[in-house]
């Protein structure tokens, strides 16, 4: 059976998730409490690790709040999703087999398919599902939790940017493009897809991408 702490972190973190609670949002923890008939303390500890996890702020007297990202931690958040992406991607390459790429396939097939409808908790999730199958193919355990850790800040960051279908389907359009350079093990077109899909969303450093090989013009 789940500890009353683990349901409560786990309703909190779907009302995140959900967008029923948006950055910056106060969390109702009375009305949590009466919902789920368990005390506050409980409430406490799974507040305590939706804040370790980084999805919730707890200031001083003034309770807990869904953590809303400054333009520099997102920035900060971008340069290691991306530094990790492309190594997922590249270890994929080398790892991965067809059924894994075929996989790859369809849920590419599945975020746009949300995108089109307008779902965006569909279209966040399943394109955060995504890029961490690509980190499961790449058979590296330590990176793969370095992944999820990442990507429920990720997810957080999605939700609080997310501006428009039209916008949202030119980004995840992107996807297809990545496996082709995972099937076909292309590691230049690797860095290059990725630090292409995610620099303008997290205003990636120009050094940065070049370093990785995303931008042509090397006096930037």
């Amino acid at each position: 059976m789940r500890s009353q702490s683990e349901i409560a972190y786990q309703q909190i973190k779907d009302m995140i998730f959900r967008m029923e609670l948006l950055p910056g949002t106060r969390i109702p923890e009375l009305q949590i409490s009466a919902k789920l008939s368990i005390s506050r303390t409980p409430i406490h500890d799974a507040l305590r690790r939706l804040a370790a996890e980084g999805l919730v702020r707890i200031g001083p007297n003034r309770g807990a709040s869904v953590r809303c990202f400054s333009d520099e931690e997102i920035k900060e958040i971008g340069a290691i999703r991306l530094s990790q992406d492309i190594l997922s991607a590249q270890l994929a390459s080398y790892y991965g087999s067809a059924s894994d790429f075929d996989q790859l396939d369809r849920m590419a097939d599945s975020c746009e398919e949300a995108a089109a409808r307008g779902d965006v908790y569909g279209r966040i999730r399943a394109d955060d599902d995504f890029h961490l199958e690509i980190a499961s193919i790449s058979r590296n355990a330590q990176l793969i939790r370095q992944q999820y850790a990442i990507y429920q800040q990720v997810h957080l960051i999605q939700v609080s940017k997310y501006t428009d279908i039209e916008h949202s389907l030119i980004q995840i359009h992107h996807h297809k493009p990545i496996i082709a350079a995972i099937r076909g093990r292309d590691l230049d077109d690797i860095r290059t897809l990725n630090c292409e899909h995610i620099k303008d969303f997290y205003g990636i450093d120009p050094y940065l991408l070049k370093c990785f090989g995303g931008v042509a013009d090397t006096k930037q």
